[in-house]
C-alpha cells in the first residue's frame, strides 16, 4: 500500500509532504495506481523546480527503502515563492487524494501536525 502523510504547520498550511511505499495493484510496471501517484508527485515536485526555482525534494533518503519521496517547503523562502510553493504542494494534495479516494485499498493518507 502506498501511505501518504501531509503535514501541516500550526496555521493549517500544508508544507510537507511523504509518499511511502508501493500500491500492489498490479505487477511492477503495469501499475496503474503507482504511475497515478508516482506521475502526479513527481510532476508537482518538477514544476515548483522548473518554474518556481526551488528543490523541494529531500535526496539524504535510503534508496534500499524504494517507493518514497519525501518533499517539504525549504526555509527562508521570500513569501510570495512560498506561497506559489504552498499552492503546487495542494494541488498535489488535492490529486492524490482523488486516487486514493478511488483506490482505497491501496493508497491512504494522512493529514499530519
Amino acid at each position: 500500500m502506498i501511505q501518504i502523510s501531509l503535514y501541516h504547520d500550526g496555521e493549517g498550511q500544508l508544507e510537507r509532504v511523504v509518499i511511502k511505499g508501493h500500491a500492489g495493484y498490479a505487477e511492477p510496471g503495469e501499475d496503474i495506481v503507482c504511475a497515478a501517484v508516482s506521475g502526479i508527485s513527481i510532476g508537482l515536485v518538477n514544476a515548483a523546480e522548473a518554474l518556481l526555482g526551488v528543490r523541494l525534494y529531500q535526496e539524504d533518503m535510503n534508496p534500499d527503502e524504494g517507493g518514497l519521496l519525501d518533499c517539504n517547503i525549504p526555509e527562508g523562502l521570500p513569501a510570495d515563492r512560498r506561497e506559489r510553493v504552498q499552492f503546487l504542494l495542494e494541488a498535489m494534495a488535492v490529486a492524490l487524494q482523488s486516487v486514493a479516494d478511488e483506490y482505497p485499498s491501496f493508497v491512504s493518507m494522512n493529514h499530519l501536525k
